[in-house]
């Protein structure tokens, strides 16, 4: 199984790799075989305040959070199948809680509503309560151990299969693998990725943000204030306490407000989208299998499930 890539980037990315991307501001990076990267066609600038309310492109591309859990729940479901074919009555209790509703695109570019982060300044917000089975798993047996991962070998997480327990034979990779070959290696494919990071990327180098930027930054300074641009706000070594302070929520409430005065995010989404695009088209037929491998392993879940 793979594994989700972060993706609201502008607060997920580590300080280090903004530090990278926003570096080349002056003129944008080339690529491998030394051309600039060709700047794509503007395309319409939305007017975003306090929440970006389109998808970018990408995400057709990339695992819902509901599509996760999908998957999780039908990979727990043949593991439980599996257990059963060889005698044992493996329960795997899933936690419970309620969907964030996160999308990727939803801090994509910052904190934008002031009524937020005037409690939780650049934090994210408490995730949502979860709750998981009261139940107390029992240990497994070592036969269980053998069929559930294919080996008895404590320190490995998978091995070849192939025993004999119950007058059954192991799967390769146990259960766990059986499982995982029924659905599929479903995650978020590494095109999809690179063309989410790419155009991050590149809309950090672009003048038309930089020109936005700019505009924030005097927006800042007006309030005494004094950053180039959001990721230096955001990233301040001064809110590395535990919680927000009084500070940090008054200076992200500020950069907030600037944002929206400005329409900084409409103006980066804007640019980023177009970057996307163009990706999205120079990968076309790649993309075009991620999609359907999306569509055949949720069809896959749907069955296992019985929905």
């Amino acid at each position: 199984m793979g594994m989700p890539l972060s993706r609201t980037l502008s607060v997920a990315l580590p300080a280090s790799l903004a530090v990278v991307l926003v570096a080349g501001c002056g003129s944008p990076s080339e690529d491998a075989v030394g051309k600039a990267p060709k700047v794509p066609a503007p395309v319409e600038t939305p007017s975003i305040t306090t929440a970006v309310i389109d998808p970018v492109p990408v995400e057709a591309y990339l695992l819902t959070e509901a599509q996760w859990t999908t998957l999780g729940k039908a990979e727990s479901a043949l593991r439980v199948r599996c257990m059963e074919r060889f005698g044992f009555a493996y329960e795997e209790p899933l936690p419970v809680g309620e969907s964030s509703g996160q999308t990727i695109s939803q801090y994509r570019y910052g904190k934008l509503d002031p009524a937020k982060t005037a409690v939780h300044g650049y934090r994210m917000p408490p995730a949502p309560a979860s709750s998981s089975s009261e139940e107390v798993r029992k240990k497994p047996t070592a036969a269980e151990r053998v069929v559930l991962s294919g080996t008895a070998d404590l320190n490995a997480k998978s091995g070849k299969g192939g025993q004999k327990i119950n007058g059954e034979t192991v799967p390769d990779g146990g259960c766990v693998g059986e499982a995982q070959r029924k659905l599929g290696d479903y995650g978020d494919a590494q095109v999809a990725n690179d063309v989410n990071l790419g155009s991050f990327g590149k809309s950090l180098q672009d003048g038309r943000v930089h020109a936005v930027f700019a505009k924030w930054s005097r927006c800042m300074a007006e309030s005494g204030y004094h950053y180039e641009n959001p990721m230096d706000a955001s990233e301040d070594e001064k809110w590395r306490g535990e919680t927000a302070s009084a500070e940090e929520k008054t200076v992200a409430t500020v950069d907030a407000h600037c944002k929206i005065k400005n329409n900084v995010a409409g103006v980066w989404y804007a640019v980023d989208v177009a970057y996307q695009k163009q990706a999205i088209e120079e990968h076309a037929e790649e993309l075009d299998q991620v999609r359907k491998a999306i569509a055949g392993q949720l069809k896959t879940a749907a069955d296992v499930l019985g929905d």
